[in-house]
């Protein structure tokens, strides 16, 4: 199967191995109904119309006779010898002489007349498409690593997910995943773009921004949870969605989307150090900052609470946004609105980010704003939600103030947006560590001694992968290496139990002494999009790469594990320069870098995380000092 952006080939070829000469018929199975994915996997249609079905010598085209859904599917038909329609069945005989093949091949092609693409316009995005992957950076391993195999694969995966639609500097904006989830999803689509951003030098992030900051809410609509200022939670296009059987075509109800487009854009200046990048969205993230302290903080208590209004909206619109996923350490269901803990620490992560980037334009009293506020919410942060008897970040908050003094995975993206104190740290790490949490998979969305855990439920015990690289990715911004090495161990063996090694959506809580595989989640998506990105941001988190390419720099400090001692990243983009570095662990266990190769101007320093705890002035001096330093 061969995809372009207007159609899709399917070939088959057929050799005959016997020695005489030999007769068969051959069909292919066509048809087109319109089914949209919420009906497919409901079994219940709630849009249905005829499709008239036409033919001549080299086609078949199916269309769709619903009046607000003109949509058609045309299937060229190539194959030896006349051919004929019957019964939704292409029928044909072949004649085949011993190793002689045949070539039978379809290309269907989907047709949306409302918004029809001609086959030069497809060829202009596929060659944006091509650009991107051939621009990035890549890795190679003596021994061929399956590790390099993984993330190479993966940076090609990310481009892949590209939806190539609107104007041209939306083209590289992702879908979510397959097959369930072929559409425009706020929060996948920016945290993608930002975990791949340092591979691709944020192009695929310049584009989500562009889109996702044009769909920027405008209002007060109840039926989507449209709010000013909001970013959206997904933009389906599906039948149902157009013909406004769903809220889906436009719908808002997610609180991480919105801080998520202010990270992502801070990654894509960071790795391109384009300042008019910056002045170009900085409106709409004033405008996401303003939603939040306006519409989020609901009841104005200094947190950030939701509440769906939409009807057949989602229950929860945190990272655990399934209808069943919030609950009490006893397993009851905790009932909106509620204040979400990792959903503090975006809104936390996005104020620093804000008084950085305010004072990068100049906006010196705005800055110091961001991170005063910044400051007091991580103050009121640990004393409303640290739990000192469990040494973890309660869940939420519930509609009474009250700890959901769930122990759960959600703690470690707290780590990971820097908001959980410093005194808690050590000890909230060995939390997520303990065998209630850590699986030797990865850590659990919730602990085992839970009565509501089911190592195959979506978010009560199972497992995810971009969940845990996101706490791969805190461990090593405040220096516990060994941990953070451990669960990378952990996750690149979880990738090896899989065809091509993409790992589902989510994957089963069991322990790995327990049973030989997790299993997975029933109808999880494989591949999905940020489970691939996940890959590129562990990679970035081993190898302690912090682009700064408005410096013109790029800050280094490697952990390589055992199982990754020699990888070389090729073509990494800076700025306006390039550069290849070959990284390697030492027989005493540290890790070092080379420059390889360099073009272009661009200052190369090895220095720990700013935020580690584990490193003194001594030790960033040290670094300083003993890594090699290229200009």
């Amino acid at each position: 199967c061969e995809v372009h952006p207007c159609w899709v080939d399917i070939t088959a070829e057929l050799t005959s191995r016997w020695d005489e000469h030999v007769e068969l018929g051959v069909a292919w199975q066509v048809a087109a109904d319109y089914v949209d994915m919420p009906e497919a996997q409901s079994g219940r249609r709630e849009q249905q119309a005829g499709v008239q079905v036409t033919t001549d010598a080299t086609s078949i085209s199916f269309r769709y006779e619903h009046p607000e859904l003109p949509l058609e599917t045309r299937i060229g038909v190539d194959m030896p010898g006349p051919w004929e329609l019957r019964d939704n069945t292409i029928a044909a005989r072949l004649a085949l002489d011993r190793q002689n093949p045949s070539t039978l091949r379809l290309r269907i092609e989907a047709v949306d007349h409302a918004d029809p693409l001609g086959v030069e316009e497809g060829a202009k995005r596929e060659k944006a498409l091509c650009a991107r992957d051939h621009s990035a950076a890549y890795l190679t391993s003596p021994g061929e690593s399956p590790f390099a195999g993984i993330v190479n694969r993966a940076v090609r995966d990310v481009g892949s997910f590209s939806l190539l639609e609107g104007s041209r500097d939306e083209w590289l904006t992702p879908a979510a995943g397959v097959p369930l989830y072929l559409s425009l999803w706020g929060r996948d689509a920016l945290t993608a773009v930002w975990q791949a951003a340092a591979f691709d030098r944020g192009e695929m992030a310049v584009a989500a921004l562009a889109r996702l900051g044009r769909m920027q809410g405008t209002r007060v609509d109840p039926d989507h949870d449209e709010e000013p200022g909001r970013i959206i939670q997904q933009a389906r296009t599906g039948p149902m969605d157009r013909i406004g059987k769903t809220p889906f075509g436009r719908y808002f109800a997610d609180q991480a989307s919105p801080f998520d487009y202010i990270f992502a854009l801070a990654h894509a200046f960071a790795c391109r150090g384009e300042l008019e990048l910056v002045h170009g969205h900085w409106d709409t993230c004033r405008r996401i900052m303003e939603w939040a302290e306006k519409y989020g903080d609901r009841d104005q208590d200094g947190f950030l609470e939701y509440e769906t209004t939409a009807r057949g909206g989602p229950r929860h619109q945190g990272w655990k946004d399934s209808d069943n996923a919030m609950v009490y350490e006893d397993g009851r269901q905790a009932g909106t609105p509620l204040a979400a803990c990792e959903v503090q620490g975006y809104w936390f992560g996005a104020m620093q980010v804000m008084a950085v980037l305010a004072g990068v334009l100049g906006h010196g009293a705005e800055a110091l704003g961001w991170w005063r506020a910044a400051g007091a919410l991580r103050e009121r942060f640990n004393r409303a939600f640290w739990m000192a008897e469990e040494g973890s970040v309660a869940l939420g908050l519930d509609s009474d103030k009250r700890q959901i003094r769930s122990v759960t995975s959600n703690a470690g993206q707290c780590i990971a947006t820097g908001i959980v104190a410093e005194e808690h740290m050590p000890r909230l790490v060995r939390r997520l560590f303990e065998p209630d949490l850590f699986s030797g998979w990865g850590i659990r969305t919730l602990s085992t001694e839970n009565p509501s855990y089911n190592p195959l439920d979506y978010h009560l015990g199972s497992v995810w992968l971009i969940e845990n690289a996101t706490i791969v990715f805190g461990l090593r911004r405040f220096g516990f290496d060994e941990r953070a090495l451990e669960l990378a161990r952990a996750l690149y063996d979880l990738a090896l139990l899989w065809p091509a090694q993409r790992v589902p959506e989510c994957v089963g809580g069991h322990a790995r002494g327990e049973f030989a595989h997790p299993g997975a989640y029933p109808r999880a998506n494989a591949p999905q999009m940020w489970n691939e990105s996940a890959w590129l941001l562990i990679t970035q988190s081993l190898l302690g790469l912090q682009p700064l390419a408005p410096l013109d720099a790029l800050a280094i400090d490697p952990a390589l594990p055992e199982w990754l001692p020699d990888v070389t990243l090729h073509g990494l983009a800076v700025g306006g320069a390039r550069v290849t570095l070959r990284f390697h662990r030492d027989a005493d266990g540290s890790s070092t870098y080379d420059v390889v190769h360099k073009e272009g101007t661009l200052h190369i320093l090895r220095q720990p995380s700013p935020d580690s705890l584990r490193a003194g002035a001594w030790d960033r001096l040290k670094a300083l000092i003993e890594g090699p330093v290229s200009v």
